[in-house]
């Protein structure tokens, strides 16, 4: 039971912030004020900019990975291709 009363709670919790957020000030929502501040803070283009080195550095990685993959199958197919010829 105490667990369904934490989730009502919660869910009356982000619907009223939901609803306060749309209360526009000076002609813009609260919401896009705060979406505004989020895309242009100091802390979001680092973490921005951490994700595009992650990104960068997995397709790095899978280009690697797939170069080494497709050179041992190369291997194997002209040692498979050599033995064939004896």
């Amino acid at each position: 039971m105490e667990e369904l009363k934490f989730v009502l709670k919660c869910f009356l919790f982000t619907a009223l912030l939901v609803v306060l957020m749309q209360v526009k000030v000076g002609g813009a929502s609260i919401e896009a004020y705060s979406f505004h501040w989020l895309r242009k803070s100091t802390v979001s283009q680092y973490i921005q900019s951490v994700a595009a080195g992650g990104a960068m550095a997995i397709r790095n990685l899978g280009t690697k990975v797939k170069e080494g993959v497709v050179s041992t199958v190369d291997g194997f197919q002209e040692g498979a291709s050599e033995k064939a010829v004896r």
